[in-house]
């Protein structure tokens, strides 16, 4: 319609501004992704050509096999019984379905347009990203930010730290143009920093795979051999780690029979070896006395020892915590020798001198394997029993599953029934994609999920399509501590590099970009 009044390449135009506007809204807010989507499928109706579309549509087997996951949740309206938050879920996939639609049916005109698509949405994963890290380090604006989720204000931490980890995976792919390498390299650097620098397991799990996987195709690029032992050494390195991590640590009692009985100042110390502490391999609750700490506590902070930390943790529990991982005893003495950093940091709620990045991250979970009593509050313990809960669930509805409303019924009742530790606020659904998928719609849905998965994957490795592995790598990964799919914007970035990455770029003119 409108190529007749403005030209023959006017949809083509609009489609790709639609899409650099998409791309821009995913990192930013759902309100701009939502106005990009029906600027897209307007675009979409006034372009016509539906014939030539659907001929497109019934050819890409990528979407044939997507727009079948999307019909299983209408059939699974059959056997549900919660239809509210059946349509509430179908309502939040429509992402899932239009996007790919729409760039399926009528594909980008030329490369390059995927390339202006490409540097929207980094570019403004980059500008977000500087704009959190700003704001929660207090040099803009006067908010102190108590927990570190407070380093996404644009939405949910868990999600921007798979879109920053994309956006590495864009650059990753353009350092072949020597010209902007230098820019490029420092860029990759940045979000690498962030991401580490943010602790969110699910972004550190998705950087490391993309960079093993990176590193794994460059060094088969040109010896086979050398990448071999690369995934070994890889291999062996994750092991290690994941043992280091789940091993058990325990305290032998016959090692502390000599103990000192009173602190240099004669007041009696209390001993303890129910929690231990992870940095040093020590019982956390030696040389404990509480007068003391009470005492010199006051004197270095205007905080009361009684009241709860920036984060809402007893204070008095993070002190004795932060002073066990410095090995120090928790007496007067002990406070004595915190700096004035080290009192700001126990007050904003740091209870271990490792406070940030990666290895702040895996001690805090090898804190929560050793420590906890329950689950409650726990990211890594709420998630093995959200797991241990879906493959319960899964036992008893394995053909069919419980239908796409009742889901988190099953869950609830598979609580109740349980009688787990977990608060009732906090039972939630698996945190995990498959999982969750195969609860839903059973054994059928879960092979069909998978057969997407993998036919994508296989395309793009045929097509030579860099950027498009990538994704689904970085997409597979989140999909296994997070139900990516559940929301608006983890739907909205999967649909969007499905729909870029279910066409063959092959088949249209080339630019100076190959994605």
């Amino acid at each position: 319609m409108l190529n007749r009044l403005f030209g023959k390449n006017t949809h083509s135009y609009l489609l790709t501004f639609g899409l650099c506007v998409l791309a821009i809204g995913v990192p930013l807010n759902k309100i701009v992704m939502s106005l990009a989507m029906m600027f897209l499928s307007l675009n979409f109706l006034l372009e016509g050509e539906f014939k030539t579309k659907w001929t497109n549509l019934k050819s890409n087997t990528s979407f044939l096999l997507l727009a079948f996951f999307f019909i299983i949740h209408f059939i699974g309206l059959i056997w549900t019984d919660n239809f509210d938050y059946a349509w509430n879920d179908i309502r939040i996939k429509i992402p899932l379905i239009v996007i790919p639609l729409i760039l399926i049916a009528k594909p980008l005109a030329d490369s390059k347009h995927l390339h202006y698509v490409l540097i929207a949405y980094v570019s403004s994963t980059l500008i977000t990203s500087v704009i959190n890290f700003v704001l929660y380090n207090g040099w803009i604006g006067n908010i102190v930010y108590n927990d570190i989720r407070g380093l996404s204000i644009f939405g949910s931490h868990i999600r921007y730290a798979i879109i920053v980890t994309m956006s590495i995976a864009i650059l990753l792919s353009f350092l072949k143009y020597k010209k902007y390498r230098l820019l490029i390299s420092v860029l990759i650097l940045w979000l690498v920093f962030y991401t580490i620098y943010s602790q969110v397991l699910s972004g550190l799990i998705t950087l490391f795979a993309l960079i093993s996987i990176y590193s794994i195709y460059l060094i088969w690029k040109r010896w086979k051999l050398a990448a071999f032992i690369t995934v070994s050494v890889i291999s062996m390195s994750l092991i290690a780690a994941l043992i280091w991590l789940f091993k058990p640590m325990h305290i032998n009692k016959e090692d502390y029979t000599n103990l000192d009985l009173k602190t240099t100042e004669g007041n009696p110390y209390t001993h303890d070896f129910s929690k231990i502490t992870v940095e040093t391999g020590e019982p956390t609750y030696i040389y404990v006395c509480e007068e003391e700490l009470r005492n010199e506590w006051s004197k270095r902070s205007s905080i009361s020892i009684d009241s709860l930390d920036f984060v809402g943790q007893h204070l008095k529990q993070t002190l004795i915590r932060y002073l066990s991982s410095k090995n120090l005893r928790k007496d007067a003495n002990g406070v004595r020798q915190l700096s004035k950093s080290e009192i700001r940091d126990i007050e904003m709620g740091h209870a271990s001198t490792i406070k940030s990045g990666i290895i702040a991250r895996f001690y805090g979970i090898k804190h929560q394997l050793n420590n906890a009593n329950t689950p409650n509050n726990h990211s890594i313990l709420e998630r093995i029993r959200y797991w241990k809960a879906g493959i319960s669930i899964i036992k008893e509805n394995w053909l069919f599953g419980v239908g796409t409303g009742d889901v988190q019924i099953a869950f609830n009742k598979e609580y109740k029934e349980s009688k787990s530790l977990l608060d009732v606020e906090n039972w939630h659904r698996a945190h995990n994609m498959f999982l969750t998928v195969f609860i839903t719609f059973g054994i059928g849905g879960l092979v069909l999920f998978c057969w997407m998965i993998s036919y994508f994957t296989l395309f793009n490795i045929r097509n030579n399509h860099l950027v498009g592995l990538f994704f689904i790598l970085i997409a597979v990964v989140s999909f296994l501590p997070e139900d990516t799919l559940e929301t608006q914007s983890g739907v909205t970035f999967f649909a969007l590099f499905y729909g870029l990455y279910s066409v063959s770029y092959s088949t249209i003119k080339k630019s100076s970009l190959e994605g």
